[in-house]
């Protein structure tokens, strides 16, 4: 379904996140395509999986972003 709807189905985050050295931002908008559900599921998961990511943690940040957005999809399969 395209266009206006009476309820906002987005979700999104605004959070700090640790890294080597100080800290980071982390900032993401989960559109919901129709429904509320996934991108709740995506707003309350996200930065837990990117911070336990093992490229996370070696630096990799963009690679680790490609991971948790694959791992979400994996798991709301």
């Amino acid at each position: 379904m395209q266009g206006w709807r009476s309820n906002m189905e987005d979700a999104h985050i605004t959070q700090t996140v640790d890294i080597p050295n100080g800290y980071g931002m982390l900032f993401g908008v989960f559109d919901g395509h129709g429904g509320k559900e996934v991108a709740e599921y995506a707003r309350e998961n996200f930065k837990k999986e990117f911070v336990k990511n093992g490229n996370f943690k070696a630096g990799d940040y963009k690679k680790a972003l490609y991971e948790t957005f694959m791992s979400l999809d994996k798991a709301l399969q």
